[in-house]
């Protein structure tokens, strides 16, 4: 396993470790037959930042292989890694990021993601991920944050389709304190231009207002208010064409469609877009929940409930529906995959961010008599390893 080096070529690597057999290793020169896909001119900051681990990528190229490798995580499931293999891909540019997590240590005084293998921190002055505005804000929150913010903290950047719009938060670093002050936080003076509300956030996410706006807005076709702290697609380009898609593949169905991990409600408001009446949602997050109820008016929304609780406590639920997913990296639990399986809907629009957990959820629908009908990729996390498969099954 070596980092940095592409398919074919030749390169000067360092072994870092051994797990289960395998060595890990780093190029440290590649030598001939470059791949057609490797970026000539890497980000400076790539050899001492965490924040991608595919710097040495071009962006447009590497969605394809993307495709490549989330095909063979999905070979124990031959049907399934034959339709990612033939699957259209999205790409994305770069500064896509409309929300970033950043560390600060204030015994270096640097702002920016974590180094290699480290807890160190690495300064981002020129990042090509995330956005402009970001970058332009980042010499004032560090003076700021010299001046301020005597522990370990991370910082939540968050903005909206606005260009005038972004929000920011402190909230608990590891290795910091348990709470952040509100003292620590930078005063609207001294933040630059860029941002427009400034809070404190707890380890769980939720917000305690210092000065300013608290959320922003999406403007998709049905807008959406998101709130600092809660879950919310990041990439500023493939935002409304993976909205549109959804749209497009719930279709003007009368179907009453359930969203079991809606966050601030993006996937339901891409159904209502497309017709949907009758939206149910499901979200652990109570602030992301409530901005949910706020954004989508009339639907039904679990506030605080988990999709394994809301399932285990339905009732009997219609079989001519839509359910839709988009759990967390790790897919979805053994028990939320029985009580789908219990359930039956008709049609299960998943999006998963993990191409290994997304096969083995889809395969277990699979056995139990569902068909992919459509699946497709988004590059939402350019100069990294990680895709999104968007996928819609119906029952056989």
């Amino acid at each position: 396993m070596v980092a940095g080096a592409l398919p074919g070529e030749h390169v000067l690597a360092t072994p870092i470790g051994r797990r289960a057999g395998v060595v890990e290793a780093v190029t440290t020169e590649v030598l001939d037959d470059l791949h057609p896909a490797r970026e000539r001119e890497p980000c400076p900051h790539a050899m001492g930042c965490g924040g991608c681990d595919w710097p040495h990528v071009l962006a447009a190229e590497g969605a394809v292989l993307k495709r490549t490798i989330a095909a063979e995580t999905a070979r124990a499931h031959a049907d399934l890694a034959a339709l990612v293999a033939a699957a259209p891909i999205a790409s994305s540019p770069l500064a896509y990021r409309i929300r970033a997590r950043l560390h600060w240590d204030p015994v270096s005084a640097r702002l920016g993601f974590y180094q290699p293998r480290s807890w160190r921190v690495s300064s981002i002055p020129s990042c090509r991920i995330v956005s402009p505005k970001l970058v332009r804000a980042l010499p004032h929150l560090v003076v700021a944050l010299g001046r301020r913010c005597p522990e370990r903290v991370d910082l939540e950047w968050l903005e909206g389709s606005d260009p005038r719009e972004a929000v920011a938060a402190l909230r608990p670093a590891r290795g910091g304190p348990a709470a952040v002050e509100p003292s620590w936080v930078p005063s609207e003076t001294e933040t630059g231009a860029d941002v427009i509300g400034f809070h404190v956030l707890t380890k769980g996410g939720v917000a305690r207002a210092v000065w300013g706006a608290e959320e922003v807005t999406m403007r998709l076709p049905v807008p959406l208010r998101v709130p600092i702290g809660a879950f919310f697609q990041g990439n500023r380009h493939l935002l409304e064409p993976l909205f549109k898609r959804v749209s497009e593949l719930v279709g003007p169905s009368p179907d009453p469609v359930y969203d079991l991990h809606a966050g601030v409600g993006f996937l339901a408001a891409a159904a209502r877009a497309a017709g949907a009446a009758e939206l149910t949602l499901v979200e652990p997050h109570r602030p992301a929940a409530r901005a949910a109820r706020r954004n989508l008016q009339g639907a039904r929304v679990a506030v605080g409930r988990t999709a394994e609780e809301f399932l285990a406590n339905a009732g009997s639920l219609p079989h001519t529906a839509l359910a839709m997913t988009d759990p967390p990296r790790t897919g979805m639990t053994p028990t939320l995959r029985r009580r789908i399986a219990g359930w039956r809907p008709n049609r299960i629009l998943m999006l998963g961010c993990d191409p290994a957990t997304w096969a083995r959820d889809a395969a277990s629908l699979c056995d139990i008599g569902y068909r992919p009908r459509v699946v497709e990729l988004f590059d939402l996390f350019p100069s990294t390893h990680h895709v999104e498969i968007l996928a819609l099954l119906e029952s056989g």
